[in-house]
């Protein structure tokens, strides 16, 4: 195992490949940001920037840990409903009639992200099913849930953690919690996968998976960890987005899965797996925030700007593809 995560010099060259393709992102986001500055003063205030940011925080998290998901070449389409699902369980059981103690509904909605993720990672890797359908099931499940115990109805949360988790900014520099959540498992993340001996098994898997199995890497326990971690990252989500919005309620992020995984895409991580990174998953996600954000602020509504995600995300499928067509 020591020879295939010792860093050869074509996997330095990868590295240059996506040192490169992160750079031309984030001078594209530098562009983006530049014109819509120009199009609206009212996108590059301080309130503006703030909210962006703190909206994408939530996906964002899940993009990042999907990342590592992907270069496995696996996939994880149940992160909606694994938000959905926490926010119903935690509305629900704050609103019994003897409630669930306030500082315990972060450990119990942590607790069903990695109950849905070791369900996907057992049945992917144990079973050997394919993760597009098994997270597909997953997702209909934990959202078919979400309405059973809600009711197919909204309900208010008004309480100090989610609220802390979803809406408090720090004092004095006033960044919102939820961007330093994202910070912070953004942080980690890149560390585990650029200088961890668990982030060379990752891209080794991806790279080719039946020679890391010979070399010695349980890959069956690599994957079936970052599932859990996958299933953990979109519970932490959801319980953010319980906290902005004070609901818990099954329709929340709906169609979230398309955005996730875009950026992922956009960042450079390819479908087939072995390759991708964090700072590119980064530069994806705020890419795909401020188009979000500066097109509302100059006047087009949502479904103009769904369009044109669904244009780019074929558009980043086709460019990448071609680019690794010229390089073999």
């Amino acid at each position: 195992m020591a020879d295939i995560l010792h860093i050869q010099p074509g996997q330095a060259l990868k590295r240059r490949t996506r040192l490169s393709t992160t750079l031309i992102l984030f001078g594209v986001l530098a562009v983006m940001v530049a014109v819509f500055s120009a199009l609206s003063r009212d996108f590059y205030s301080f309130q503006n920037i703030s909210t962006m940011l703190t909206n994408i925080s939530f996906s964002g998290i899940v993009a990042g840990t999907l990342t590592l998901v992907m270069i496995t070449g696996g996939l994880d389409i149940s992160i909606g409903g694994n938000i959905a699902l926490t926010s119903c369980l935690v509305a629900y059981l704050f609103n019994l009639a003897h409630p669930v103690p306030a500082w315990a509904l972060i450990p119990i909605a942590l607790a069903l992200g990695a109950a849905i993720g070791a369900f996907n990672g057992f049945f992917i890797t144990r079973l050997d099913l394919n993760p597009i359908i098994t997270t597909l099931g997953t997702m209909a499940v934990t959202r078919g849930l979400g309405y059973v115990l809600t009711k197919a109805r909204s309900i208010l949360i008004m309480e100090d953690v989610t609220g802390f988790i979803g809406r408090t900014v720090i004092p004095g520099i006033q960044i919102p919690i939820p961007l330093v959540l994202f910070a912070v498992i953004f942080a980690i993340l890149f560390f585990v996968l650029s200088r961890s001996k668990f982030g060379r098994k990752v891209y080794c898997i991806g790279a080719n998976q039946a020679a890391a199995r010979v070399s010695g890497i349980n890959v069956r326990r690599v994957k079936f960890v970052l599932y859990l971690m996958s299933g953990i990252a979109a519970s932490l989500s959801g319980l953010i987005l319980t906290g902005q919005t004070a609901v818990g309620m099954p329709q929340h992020a709906r169609g979230m899965e398309l955005d996730v995984i875009t950026a992922v895409l956009l960042g450079g991580t390819a479908l087939a797996g072995g390759k991708g990174s964090i700072l590119g998953t980064l530069a994806g996600v705020l890419i795909l925030g401020v188009l979000y954000n500066g097109f509302t602020m100059i006047g087009f509504r949502y479904v103009h700007i769904s369009v044109f995600q669904g244009v780019l995300l074929i558009m980043i499928v086709a460019l990448y593809e071609l680019r690794d067509r010229k390089k073999n």
